[in-house]
This record gives structure tokens, sequence and C-alpha cells, in this order.
């Protein structure tokens, strides 16, 4: 056994020597093990995935420190929001924004595992607490899968759920609408724009189950919202969502 460790830590780092390892993000030289589990350097680290998020804890919104213990916020009080809290890594900015558009595209499929990873590092304690039967990503309707090749979503959430230890269920809903993309609607027309956009798969028994949704960024939470919706009509009780990115109601995203 000693041997075969020794052959195992040689091989390694002789591909360590032949093929650095990289950020995932910007490149970067990693130099030290806890950057190279993670796939992503120091700096990158610190931008993308701040230790704490201050923000509203049913729509993740940003709020001033010694308000995050309400219940809602101005942005979401008196909206009819169908999931029940979201846990941001972030806000929609700088960095983030950059990444954020990165991951949508093939080429971005390494940095979306790489932020997946970090997600967990930095909720583990808020993701263990909600428990959560399955973890699923929003799904993206297959024309338009077929057109972008990749969806970011899904990879997030298997990152995520392999550090929870919690089955992914990339098929738990169903696009079954191919929407217009958010991008430039009002408020009101997203919300209109992704009614009956998903189904549940009458595969899984969500009788009483705690479900967290996957994306990659949640701006008024139209889209969550729709698809949390049609989840607890299938019979779960509680909704979370976990994102990348939580963005301004106004941000063109």
């Amino acid at each position: 056994m000693a041997t075969k460790l020794f052959i195992a830590d040689w091989a390694a780092a002789g591909l360590d020597f032949l093929f650095p390892p990289r950020c995932a993000n910007c490149d970067a030289d990693l130099g030290c093990v806890e950057t190279r589990s993670v796939l992503l350097c120091d700096a990158c680290i610190d931008a993308l995935g701040p230790h704490e998020w201050v923000g509203c804890s049913r729509c993740g919104a940003a709020v001033t420190p010694g308000s995050a213990a309400a219940a809602t916020c101005p942005g979401c009080r008196g909206r009819s929001l169908q999931f029940d809290t979201v846990l941001p890594l972030s806000a929609y900015r700088d960095q983030v924004r950059s990444a954020v558009l990165k991951m949508k595209r093939p080429s971005g499929d390494p940095l979306a595992y790489a932020v997946g990873r970090l997600f967990h590092l930095r909720r583990k304690d808020m993701l263990m607490q909600l428990c959560p039967h399955w973890i699923a990503p929003i799904p993206m309707h297959w024309i338009r899968r077929a057109m972008r090749k990749t969806n970011s979503a899904e990879l997030l959430a298997r990152q995520i759920a392999r550090g929870l230890g919690t089955p992914l269920a990339t098929g738990l809903l169903r696009r079954v609408r191919n929407t217009r993309p958010q991008p430039g609607l009002s408020p009101v027309e997203r919300f209109k724009n992704v009614r009956g956009a998903f189904e549940a798969c009458e595969d899984y028994d969500l009788g009483k189950a705690r479900i967290l949704l996957v994306d990659d960024v949640l701006t008024t939470g139209a889209t969550a919202s729709e698809a949390a919706s049609v989840l607890k009509r299938a019979g779960a009780t509680q909704v979370a969502v976990a994102v990348v990115a939580r963005a301004e109601g106004d941000d063109p995203l």
C-alpha cells in the first residue's frame, strides 16, 4: 500500500511539473493545495466567493448589515415568490459578472465546476441546514441547450450535490416551452414570460420533499419562482434556491 501511495504521489508531482494547474478563471498558476482543490487562485476565490453574504432571507437581495434577520426586504415584500429562501454566493458585478458570462459558453465549463466547488466551500453550513432531498438545476429548453452546448446551472448543481453527498436530479424539472430571453424584459414581463415553462417529472415522488434549485443568476426571481411553483404543486414542501450571483432588479441579465 505504501509503495502504491508513493507511486501515485510521484505521478501527480510529475504531472504538476509538466502541466502546472492553473486558475479556471484567470489562468494564473495555482501554488498551494487549497487553491488547487478548488481550481481557483486566491485572488479569484476572494473576488468570486465572499465568506459571508448579508442579504434578505427570502429573496437573497443584499441588505445593510443588521437587517439580515428580516424575513423579507422592500424588494420582495408583497411580491408572490414561490421559493422559500435564496442562498447567493456573491453579487452580480465586476469579476463575478464576467465569470457568469464565461460559464455560459462551453469553454467556461471548467470555471463552472470550480465555482460549484467554491459555492459548497463557502456556503456549506447554510446548505446543510436546508437538508435537501434532491438538488436540481434550472433546466434549459432543448433548443437553447443545443445552441449553447452547455448549461452552467447543471454543472454548478453537480458540484454542490457532490460536496453535500445529496442526490442530483437533473431530470426533476423539464423546460417545456422555449421562452424569450429574460434580459431586456421588465419585471412584470419576466414573470409572464416563464409562466407555464416547466413541468415536474412524474418519476420522482415529491411528497413532502425539500428541493434545492441551482442557477447562475437571480434577478427578479421570476424563473426560480415559476420552477418552485411547479415543484410545490407536485408535492414539495420546501424549495430553496442557490445562485452564484444575486443581481439587482434592474440589472440587464
